[in-house]
């Protein structure tokens, strides 16, 4: 059997040099087509991530110019609701005094803080004083305990049956905003003011006794 030259590299080992240098040669291509294929990812990632931000910011910039939603309205005060202490444990209750009901929960329809409304915004009037005379002074009778929703343009409204109003002003509790039941009313005239204290002096407005006198300062 013929000997291999010295130096020369055994038949098995050269098929394997020869496999390996396939494998390398392979490998390289690969690494090739992965970099070019993390470059296309890498660019797809950032004009996705361009493509959020742009829209979070138009989203952002749309939301800073929408309204704000408008409050809900307040829940009307039910009169019959009135509030009161228990001597015995000096805690607050509510009572109803037309279905007899007391409660510690405070109801839903107790908002005399809706009383708030009776600005002198709401008459449309610019609370003008009239003429010495015609100046009136307007109670409505309550109870103690009571409250009154009765504002500025009911007030307008009723006695200007009896002529031109330049003032209609309930005076409001500024720490609750509840009404104190009563205030002022001016006409243009001394006959129109005299005209309406006689004709509501005595009478019922809107489930309330009246008391009409003109003001000192007439």
């Amino acid at each position: 059997m013929p000997m291999p030259m010295p130096g020369a590299p055994a038949p098995n080992a050269a098929a394997e040099e020869a496999s390996l240098q396939g494998e390398i040669s392979w490998l390289r291509q690969q690494n090739g087509a992965l970099q070019s294929q993390l470059a296309s990812l890498q660019q797809q990632h950032m004009t996705l991530t361009q493509q959020v931000q742009a829209a979070a910011a138009a989203k952002a910039a749309a939301a800073a110019v929408q309204p704000a939603p408008a409050p809900a309205p307040a829940v009307r005060h039910n009169q019959a609701w009135t509030e009161q202490m228990n001597p015995e444990n000096g805690q607050t209750y509510y009572w109803n005094s037309t279905t007899g009901e007391s409660t510690y929960t405070r109801p839903h329809d107790f908002n005399p803080g809706a009383a708030n409304a009776s600005s002198s915004a709401n008459s449309g009037l610019p609370q003008t004083k009239g003429p010495a005379g015609a100046n009136l002074f307007v109670v409505r009778k309550m109870r103690r305990g009571e409250y009154d929703e009765f504002n500025d343009a009911d007030l307008a409204r009723e006695f200007s049956k009896y002529g031109t109003v330049t003032r209609a002003e309930m005076t409001i509790d500024k720490e609750n905003g509840w009404s104190k039941g009563f205030g002022f009313v001016s006409f243009s005239r001394i006959e129109e003011a005299d005209a309406a204290m006689a004709a509501v002096h005595g009478s019922w407005m809107a489930g309330r006794e009246m008391k009409v006198e003109k003001t000192h300062d007439n």
